[in-house]
């Protein structure tokens, strides 16, 4: 979760507060107990003294510390973004995908009134390590990052998106049974087919295969990570640039089931194919 240092700014300002209300308090006291009482002008004065030292000196201790922990705030959240990014394309890493994956699967154990269809894809790119040997490993990047971007680009902004690994991503559709996953799949592997990268007398035009698996209740992630990724090793072995997706069964006594496959659904043909050079796709950050 995000951090919010707002709350430490404000306990840090009351209690900033709190202290020069006790050392006004104490001085109060010890010029009391020293003039006798505050009759005389010279304790007045001691008395005005006392109350508007110890508060004023805060004012300064206050700008420093709002100055301070801004900064904090802000390095912070490059640290958060830092420790939960891909270096290259920008989305979750494998570690944090896995995360909130594992967070938002776990809520529909404690779903009332029943539980909402989600679905896993794992994308992989097709012949990835032929763009690379082919065209460069800096051909390679702008690639992951152009797919990286497709994904971002296409599905809702609380849909989970992360690269795994390597050339391989995944994405984690909320709301979303596999009638819907495989209409967004497909979707997506249209895309991202359209998609040429490369120099210009050398262009390649990218492909992924995709497998999936739509679910209803609360499972190990592992285990829809397993199923998902047999799926998308079927895809690669009956042609690739294709989709496999299966829907999960009811928990019965043997556990969860494989319900069935489904087609891919008809889609529009692509529009004119989009090219992706170099320079508009960001590298590799050091």
């Amino acid at each position: 979760m995000r951090p919010t240092p707002q709350k430490p700014l404000a306990r840090f300002s009351l209690e900033l507060v709190g202290l020069a209300i006790l050392a006004t308090a104490i001085a109060v006291i010890a010029a009391y107990h020293l003039f006798g009482g505050f009759a005389s002008e010279s304790a007045r004065r001691a008395l005005l003294f006392c109350v508007t030292v110890p508060i004023l000196s805060t004012v300064p201790i206050q700008l420093y510390a709002l100055v301070s922990l801004s900064r904090l705030r802000r390095e912070n959240r490059q640290l958060f973004h830092v420790a939960t990014r891909d270096g290259l394309t920008q989305v979750l890493n494998r570690t944090t995908f896995k995360q909130c994956a594992e967070a938002e699967i776990g809520a529909l154990w404690h779903m009332p009134g029943g539980t909402l269809p989600h679905t896993l894809l794992i994308l992989d790119a097709d012949h990835f390590k032929r763009i690379n040997d082919r065209l460069g490993h800096h051909v390679g990047d702008t690639a992951l990052t152009a797919i990286a971007a497709t994904l971002r680009r296409s599905v809702r902004r609380d849909d989970l998106v992360g690269r795994l690994g390597g050339e391989e991503f995944a994405v984690l559709l909320r709301n979303a049974g596999p009638e819907e996953a495989m209409l967004v799949a497909e979707r997506l592997r249209a895309t991202i087919h359209g998609i040429e990268v490369g120099p210009p007398d050398a262009r390649t035009r990218l492909s992924v295969s995709i497998g999936g698996i739509s679910f209803r209740s609360g499972v190990a992630f592992d285990a829809l990570y397993k199923i998902a990724d047999a799926n998308l090793y079927k895809a690669k072995r009956t042609g690739r640039n294709r989709t496999e997706l299966t829907r999960l069964g009811q928990f019965g006594t043997g556990g969860p089931t494989i319900e069935g496959r489904l087609a891919p659904a008809a889609l529009p043909p692509p529009r004119q194919r989009r090219r992706v050079s170099q320079s508009s796709v960001p590298q590799r950050l050091h």
